[in-house]
């Protein structure tokens, strides 16, 4: 049996085994939160536990802890991941066939015909995606600014009887992980302070897509629901904790785009960022925004170092105005009406749902 053949076989394996190592997972947890209670020793053993050991053996487990361990792969097998502007679809066969991760669904801003095209390498990709099983999905002409607009797009989970909670309701769900690699405007303009602003905005705009938050009603709507530990009427496109993972090339101009403090605005919390490795990767090539270029172009992304970044989905926190915002509406509503403003949002918001 070939490599990419035993790649499949195994990736399929891994689907069908996805319901009992869910199972198996919940069984876990809850025998771990039986025992938590006794698991405490007493203070004066726990005095002696903590207590310092000099020898040399206790020493030799820290280097295992060092920063510059390689790290780990950040895409689960059973992962529910959706990826955001696509070029050759490379990565996405990666995931697959390299990784086995067999929940994942792979989007491109260019149309079919654009990725055709562009990318000499697409046609065998997609044919290999396609004859997985289950296929990979591909959707194209995906704007990632508007990825939560999309109904194609939200996140179903296979194991369904798995996603409810005691009382027999559906937890909120929502992608596990949204990864962009590389995203880049293309060559809008030669000026660098335009190009830097034109891609922070890319930025911005697809955290907040990830996070509903694309409007402010919207963001209004989520934090009211937090205050009030209401439900959302919709699931969320990513789930509480769920991760957005975005990859850059170091150094300028891609450092001035400040893409730690964009996610921190935009309500994400800055979990850590490692040195990409490409090895990691196999068959994954970079290929441009504009496409590829005769006799290969004066570099190769594969030869440049890069930064893979990992951002977390938290509640989110509200400013002074959204404050004063919540404090009108919450009177209004004790008062039994809200004033026509409000209620004009109210009627907005659901609208848009």
């Amino acid at each position: 049996m070939s490599k990419t053949k035993t790649k499949r076989a195994r990736r399929e394996l891994k689907r069908d085994g996805d319901r009992k190592i869910v199972a198996h997972h919940k069984k876990v947890a809850k025998a771990a939160e039986a025992k938590q209670p006794s698991s405490k020793p007493p203070a004066k053993k726990q005095k002696k536990m903590s207590a310092p050991d000099t020898t040399p053996q206790a020493a030799a487990p820290k280097a295992l802890t060092q920063a510059s361990q390689k790290p780990d792969v950040p895409f689960g097998a059973y992962d529910h991941i959706l990826l955001v502007g696509e070029g050759d679809f490379s990565f996405t066969r990666s995931l697959a066939l390299e990784h086995g991760c067999a929940n994942i669904t792979a989007t491109s801003f260019d149309t079919e015909e654009q990725v055709h095209s562009k990318y000499p390498s697409f046609d065998a990709i997609r044919s290999e995606l396609a004859g997985l099983t289950p296929p990979v999905p591909l959707h194209h002409t995906i704007d990632a600014t508007k990825l939560s607009s999309y109904k194609t797009l939200r996140c179903h989970r296979d194991l369904e009887e798995e996603d409810e909670d005691e009382e027999g309701k559906k937890k909120g769900e929502g992608w596990d992980t949204i990864a962009f690699m590389f995203p880049h405007t293309g060559g809008l303009s030669t000026d660098v302070s335009r190009q830097v602003r034109a891609n922070q905005a890319l930025l911005v705009s697809f955290f907040k897509a990830c996070l509903d938050t694309s409007t402010p009603r919207k963001r209004l709507q989520l934090l009211q629901s937090q205050h009030n530990r209401v439900t959302p009427q919709t699931r969320p496109f990513l789930r509480m904790g769920g991760r957005i993972i975005v990859t850059l090339f170091e150094g300028e101009p891609y450092t001035l785009w400040n893409i730690r403090d964009l996610a921190r605005h935009a309500g994400l919390k800055v979990v850590e960022s490692w040195k990409f490795d490409w090895g990691q990767y196999p068959g994954y090539a970079h290929v441009r925004t504009l496409g590829t270029i005769e006799g290969g172009g004066a570099w190769k992304g594969e030869d440049r170092s890069a930064r893979m970044y990992v951002f977390e989905k938290i509640p989110l926190v509200a400013d002074s105005d959204e404050e004063v915002e919540m404090a009108k509406m919450a009177r209004a509503e004790r008062g039994g009406r809200l004033p026509s403003q409000k209620a004009a949002l109210k009627q907005a918001l659901e609208k848009e749902e």
